[in-house]
């Protein structure tokens, strides 16, 4: 490189030399023979030359530094001093990789401690969906038990997939059922089915009220939320005892023949 810059500056030289050898044998001839006297001709052409360059020197630096410093776009980007050229590989030679198989894995030491995390995860998942299943189990039939006195079969089949759908958070699937006309469910005795059925579940008391607001719309026209919500109650006149099955869980019912009530509850 500085072989080539150092012939480029010897043929520059070469050049220039030339032409001033040229002129001065010029202006001279011309001036001996026909008294012409060139330099008054070339004066103001040398000074245009000198400052046209000079001219386009200035505005060169000038633009550098704007388009440097992003002052100007034209809708490209030139390639900084920090930016390297992109290489473009030869397509004939493979690239290395380093090995991506199993190796990489391999090299990294998994704690002893925590080789079971996933099948023990996996087993509390397991565990906690059969425990909810069988409360759900005991309360489809403690419902039936308790509500088939009051409503038709269809709409017990209705309220088995109300209870569902209170279960599994899907709330938007609640249909509304209706008891006998010539048994008709009342207030309390609703109140207490949604404590029940709520504390098994372990859902809120908002939840609970708006369950039986919107299963039982008729029964309970004139009750709103808020006064379902606060009046919620675990206790209310006796009913007939159920046993369900040991596995899915026992409902007790304790009848207090002084205070007709019945305290019922899951265990």
């Amino acid at each position: 490189m500085a072989d080539n810059n150092r012939i480029s500056i010897k043929k520059t030289s070469r050049v220039l030399a030339i032409t001033c050898v040229a002129y001065t044998t010029v202006a001279t001839i011309l001036y001996n023979n026909y008294q012409i006297d060139l330099i008054d001709y070339s004066t103001p052409v040398i000074l245009g030359t000198v400052a046209t360059i000079m001219s386009c020197a200035a505005l060169q630096r000038l633009f550098c530094s704007l388009l440097s410093k992003s002052y100007l776009s034209f809708g490209c980007k030139g390639l900084s001093s920090r930016e390297t050229v992109p290489f473009e590989a030869n397509p004939d030679t493979k690239e290395e990789l380093p090995p991506t198989d199993n190796t990489t894995s391999e090299k990294q030491v998994e704690s002893p401690y925590l080789k079971e995390y996933e099948a023990r995860i996996e087993e509390l998942r397991r565990n906690e969906m059969e425990k909810k299943t069988a409360i759900v189990h005991a309360i489809h039939e403690y419902t039936t038990h308790e509500m088939s006195q009051f409503l038709s079969i269809d709409d017990l089949e209705t309220l088995h997939e109300n209870i569902e759908s209170l279960a599994y958070g899907q709330t938007e699937l609640y249909k509304p059922v209706r008891s006998k006309p010539d048994n008709q469910i009342k207030s309390p005795s609703l109140r207490h089915y949604a404590w029940n059925i709520g504390e098994r579940l372990d859902i809120s008391l908002i939840d609970r009220a708006k369950f039986i607001k919107q299963i039982f719309p008729h029964e309970l026209e004139n009750a709103t939320i808020e006064y379902l919500c606060k009046n919620l109650r675990d206790s209310v006149p006796a009913i007939n005892c159920h046993r369900c099955p040991e596995r899915t869980g026992t409902i007790i019912s304790v009848v207090c023949k002084l205070q007709q009530t019945a305290i019922i509850s899951f265990c």
